[in-house]
């Protein structure tokens, strides 16, 4: 894809100034002609009967000079307005410009180069509004080319895909930088981060703000989401072992299936979370919320739950609790408000094999 020129929608600049500005001097025109020409009638209109007085050239001119100060105000406002205009569509092309030096600067071989696209289309976010959830796309497909694995699913979630001596910071700087900027960006009503199948461990996306973001089927291994939200995020099937999850926030989210063994989740915010058949053994819950959750088919063993607030949990003769673990100070749910058991099949989200060409008669032949 050419990136050196950008389709331009709609009228050229010329036209657009050419079009005001024509206007502005018809406008100019008719003042300044009723400015020489209408102080005659406007001072008989107001005479009407009377006998016109002595000054009358007097009292026509100061009228004309009235006209005509209006006249340079007017004119005045239509220059400020046509400075404006010229600045918006200056501002306007040196945006498209820089928009399309980002771009060609993300698939450059260096990687210094790289992070300057990065940081460029964050700062283009920030000063165009139309262009964030454009950036935002960009951004993540730009990670998902880098870190995607297309064939992980479920399955893979109770294996390491990789091991990593050093975070992601250090290892790839350009998709640390990428996730970063997408994690403190501002909020795009209704968009979704589409950051599935990723092999990123030892990530660091502390802070970040990724709601309704898409992780399901990633390896986030020894991951920090240290203060993260990821409300309503899909984590189905995602491996967070051994990652940091203190004072994250997922509520709503959807951890079906994951494996979050041996996480640190010290006040973790797990309200309304699915969590049926999700891997929890050895995880540090102290004082975490998990009221409202779903625990059916998760397995609690070792898991430390000091402190943690479990009111109306959903859970079922499958869920494993810790050793010890008195269940009957749980409050119960509501038989009538427990949500149906979810059977995934993850029919949706599987990848589909390449179909297989039959051979043509000649070649059979």
């Amino acid at each position: 894809m050419r990136t050196d020129k950008i389709a331009r929608v709609g009228p050229s600049w010329g036209y657009r100034i050419s079009g005001p500005l024509f206007l502005s001097a018809l406008l100019g025109l008719g003042a300044l002609a009723g400015a020489l020409f209408l102080p005659r009638y406007l001072l008989a209109w107001d005479l009407g009967t009377a006998k016109p007085p002595a000054d009358y050239a007097t009292a026509v001119n100061n009228i004309r000079t009235a006209l005509l100060q209006g006249v340079g105000g007017l004119v005045l406002l239509i220059g400020a307005y046509l400075t404006w205009r010229q600045l918006q569509l200056s501002r306007h092309g040196q945006t498209t410009e820089s928009f399309a030096a980002a771009i060609a600067h993300l698939g450059d071989p260096s990687v210094d180069v790289r992070l300057g696209g990065i940081y460029a289309l964050e700062r283009i976010s920030r000063s165009s509004t139309a262009d964030r959830r454009t950036i935002g796309e960009i951004l993540s497909a730009f990670v998902r080319n880098r870190a995607c694995d297309p064939q992980r699913d479920t399955r893979h979630a109770r294996h390491a895909a990789t091991a990593a001596s050093v975070n992601l910071s250090l290892r790839a700087p350009d998709i640390h930088a990428a996730l970063t900027v997408l994690g403190r960006r501002d909020t795009v009503r209704d968009q979704v981060l589409h950051l599935d199948r990723l092999v990123l461990p030892k990530a660091d996306l502390a802070s970040a703000r990724l709601r309704d973001a898409d992780f399901h089927f990633s390896d986030l291994t020894e991951a920090s989401f240290v203060g993260t939200d990821l409300t309503r995020a899909d984590l189905t099937g995602v491996r967070l072992a051994g990652a940091v999850l203190a004072d994250a926030i997922l509520y709503q989210a959807d951890l079906r299936d994951a494996v979050l063994t041996g996480v640190i989740a010290e006040g973790i915010d797990l309200r309304a979370t699915d969590l049926s058949k999700a891997d929890l053994r050895n995880a540090n819950l102290r004082g975490a919320r998990l009221d409202y959750g779903d625990l059916r088919g998760a397995t609690l063993t070792g898991a430390v739950l000091t402190g943690a607030s479990l009111k109306r949990v959903v859970f079922d003769e499958t869920t494993a609790w810790p050793d010890g673990f008195d269940t009957s100070r749980i409050r119960p749910a509501r038989l009538r408000s427990l949500p149906p058991v979810r059977i995934r099949t993850y029919g949706e989200l599987a990848v589909q094999p390449a179909p297989v060409e039959a051979d043509s008669p000649a070649e059979a032949e």
